[in-house]
């Protein structure tokens, strides 16, 4: 690169300059802007560019962009709601978020969904299409008439639709994911989507979704716990419960186990790295997390309890067969080892 090259303050802040301007400007759609607004605000193509280039800016999809601070500050889920409401200010007709993308929106978590592509739900009685990193979806039967509305500033179908549509649509541990999710965030979601069920009892997918629901507990507090949880109905495991508080003889809570089956004395616990990140505490290293964790399951252990402990690799496909037949052995073992004969002195 030549010497005037590596020498351009004039241009460096320039770019930094109009960045600001149009970013501004934009913060009341969460940083989202079109091509026309920048325009508006005295920008041009060319200064659009450059704040590409400088990293600035990041482009959604055709005429829409977001600042890239805003949009590395997002999870993947919050860059996905970045590309729907691109998706939604880019549309001509009548439109509201649906699906996944309105799971999203509702802060529900959503599990193996492709979220490279924004769910529309079209108002205007259309066909269905995709076109553009969007799914055009439409309704096959009447739907309550409040069944879509403004969440956020943000057109979308209710929560309760969402969950179904994203039951219907997806697998198994997928829907459980978000069925949980929704249940534990709302917990008087529960009526809402039994009326569903009944209203739309022969849609497609809706076998896979009544099934899912069945499943759904709102005491999961991950996916993976989701997960692990539709792995046991697949292999017939029994169903454990869910954040069960481990206490000492004198009513001390020691832990609270992910799963526990009292009647073989065994406990689950679902270890992912999302999890010790909400567990570690201010001035504390991952190390350190690590370590207050294995004290905690030693405490659990001591009063006779056997410890399952899954990860992700255990409970995918491939795997979950072996982990199950392996728990199985585990369960029966802390039978013969902690409850058999055992004797409990009442005070």
């Amino acid at each position: 690169m030549s010497p005037n090259r590596l020498s351009s303050p004039r241009r460096r802040v320039r770019v930094s300059r109009v960045s600001i301007q149009f970013l501004d400007a934009a913060q009341s759609n969460r940083g989202v802007f079109s091509r026309a607004e920048a325009l508006d605000c005295g920008e041009s193509d060319a200064s659009l560019a450059r704040a590409r280039r400088a990293g600035q800016v990041v482009r959604l999809r055709r005429g829409m962009y977001v600042s890239a601070a805003a949009y590395e500050a997002c999870d993947d889920a919050g860059k996905h709601l970045l590309h729907a409401r691109a998706a939604l200010a880019a549309q001509q007709g009548p439109v509201a978020l649906t699906g996944a993308s309105a799971a999203a929106l509702h802060g529900f978590a959503i599990y193996q969904q492709d979220l490279s592509v924004v769910h529309l739900l079209r108002l205007d009685g259309g066909s269905p299409r995709r076109a553009a990193a969007a799914n055009h979806h439409c309704s096959t039967q009447p739907a309550p008439a409040d069944d879509v509305g403004l969440w956020d500033g943000v057109a979308s179908v209710s929560p309760a639709r969402a969950v179904w549509e994203v039951a219907c649509r997806s697998g198994l541990e997928s829907a459980v994911v978000t069925a949980d999710s929704a249940l534990r965030i709302d917990p008087g979601l529960g009526d809402q989507l039994r009326a569903w069920q009944e209203h739309f009892a022969h849609a497609p997918g809706s076998r896979t979704a009544r099934l899912a629901l069945r499943l759904a507990d709102p005491g999961a507090e991950s996916p993976g716990e989701s997960v692990t949880r539709v792995q046991f109905f697949r292999y017939g495991i029994p169903a454990p419960t869910l954040q069960y508080p481990v206490r000492r003889p004198d009513g001390r809570t020691v832990g609270v186990a992910d799963f526990s089956w009292e009647d073989h004395r065994h406990l689950g616990e679902f270890d992912g790295k999302v999890k010790y990140l909400d567990l570690l505490r201010p001035g504390e290293t991952p190390s350190d997390c690590v370590f207050r964790e294995k004290q905690r399951e030693d405490a659990m252990r001591a009063d006779c309890w056997g410890m399952t402990r899954f990860v992700w690799s255990m409970v995918m496909p491939g795997q979950a067969r072996r982990t199950m037949v392996d728990l199985r052995h585990a369960l029966e073992e802390s039978r013969r080892l902690y409850v058999r004969g055992r004797v409990v002195l009442a005070s």
